[in-house]
């Protein structure tokens, strides 16, 4: 069987949770499949480390002429990008096409209706699916881009999804989503992200990378500290963080790690300090920075505002932290209230009681913590979500076999040619 795992992403970031799922599903798969890793995010081309038999196909991107130019906002150019990975589609006999992520969605859809043209059977994961459904709600448009929205991304996304040989539902929360979209949803199997156990980490080596970061180390009688990661795009509720860190009065030192942006009031942050509260906003994180910051945390936060199968909240409480997140999409699915606390998004004074709670007590974040960790590692594997997608690829290929024979059988009834389309006899 061979596979195509396609993942469409908007090339300027430099980190998705969505792609390295997709990539972490891939690996796990091609111990059972002949499976091939295409992604437009930048850097995508480079080596799969541990990847065994996982092959990798350097994708081109580029934009239509004019939205390349610097005052062209990424917001915007986020629905425009292009790629080559359709000829990919065709350069080679893959056996079915698995599609990552709806943004660009026009993307998606190119990619999409490639496979219908040769006849290749393709399935979707929901990454990001949320996103899309409730954009209309979260981002705040205009009337023009409420049109724009629409056009743009929900209507190229239910097309990919209404032709799709099976779904992958990251949590049962997403069939509500696909019903949204005005889809079936006898085609769907849930293949829920999974998380590698977190390595070790040296203590020396941590220090070091801390306090590059304008992090504090651990001290005995020291605050608590609060990790944020994510990028800091609308949907993610940094603004509700900050409100929230207005109200609350007990000490922390909160770390906001991912990659700034534009219009972002870190300041605001800050600002917001009471004696003994301190923010540290690291910029962009790379893996051996983020694993560090896991390990010095004792809660992560995660006010979302829509998320499909967050896969930073499954490294969180890999990581044993208590985790106090927004109640969206696939999280009530990852967390139980034995792992962490759950808050209505977008209300700054609910984040705030839940995380002066855990940070006046914590015994009970650490017991959170401790409990998570054990559903991270045996709830939600990789290995598992391979073997679940195996037998998805399996049904759709045998529906495949099983229409073509109907069809050949079908062209004989009629005393057509073996090959010849029907209708064009």
């Amino acid at each position: 069987m061979k596979v195509l795992a396609a993942v469409v992403v908007p090339p300027h970031l430099t980190v998705s949770g969505a792609a390295r799922a997709a990539e972490s599903l891939s690996l796990a798969l091609a111990r059972h499949c002949d499976m091939t890793l295409a992604t437009m995010i930048a850097g995508g081309d480079a080596p799969v480390v541990g990847a065994g038999d996982l092959a990798r196909v350097p994708v081109r991107t580029w934009l239509p002429p004019g939205l390349g130019h610097p005052a062209v906002p990424n917001r915007f150019r986020t629905l425009f990008y292009r790629s080559d990975m359709s000829q990919r589609v065709g350069s080679r006999r893959y056996d079915l096409v698995h599609l990552h992520n709806p943004m660009p969605a026009l993307e998606m859809r190119r990619i999409a209706r490639t496979c219908r043209r040769l006849a290749i059977p393709y399935v979707v994961s929901t990454h990001g699916f949320n996103e899309v459904v409730n954009g209309l709600r979260i981002y705040g448009f205009n009337a023009w881009q409420r049109l724009a929205w629409r056009q743009l991304v929900i209507e190229p996304v239910r097309e990919v999804v209404a032709h799709a040989a099976r779904i992958f539902a990251l949590s049962p929360d997403d069939i509500g989503l696909l019903q949204a979209l005005g889809q079936r949803t006898d085609r769907v199997t849930v293949v829920s992200n999974g998380v590698p156990s977190p390595e070790p980490g040296h203590d020396e080596e941590d220090a070091r990378l801390l306090a590059r970061l304008g992090v504090e180390g651990r001290t005995a009688g020291g605050p608590p500290t609060l990790l944020f990661l994510a990028n800091h795009t609308p949907n993610k509720g940094l603004p509700v963080l900050i409100e929230a860190c207005r109200d609350i009065r007990e000490p922390f030192q909160l770390i906001v790690g991912g990659e700034r942006r534009d219009g972002v009031a870190y300041d605001s942050f800050q600002a917001a300090c009471r004696d003994g509260q301190r923010v540290v906003v690291t910029g962009r994180l790379t893996d051996a920075e983020a694993a560090a910051c896991f390990r010095r945390a004792d809660i992560f936060v995660f006010p979302t505002l829509a998320d499909t199968f967050p896969l930073v909240v499954l490294e969180a409480m890999a990581a044993g932290l208590a985790v106090v997140a927004s109640r969206v999409g696939g999280i009530p699915h990852q967390i139980g209230p034995d792992e962490g606390v759950l808050v209505e998004a977008g209300r700054p004074a609910a984040l705030a009681e839940a995380l002066g709670s855990l940070l006046r007590d914590p015994d009970r974040a650490r017991r959170l913590g401790e409990t998570g960790r054990r559903r991270a590692r045996t709830t939600f594997t990789w290995e598992s979500a391979a073997k679940i997608a195996m037998s998805g690829y399996a049904a759709v290929l045998a529906e495949a076999a099983d229409a073509s024979d109907d069809h050949r059988i079908a062209q004989g009834s009629l005393g057509l040619p073996s090959g010849t389309p029907m209708g064009l006899g």
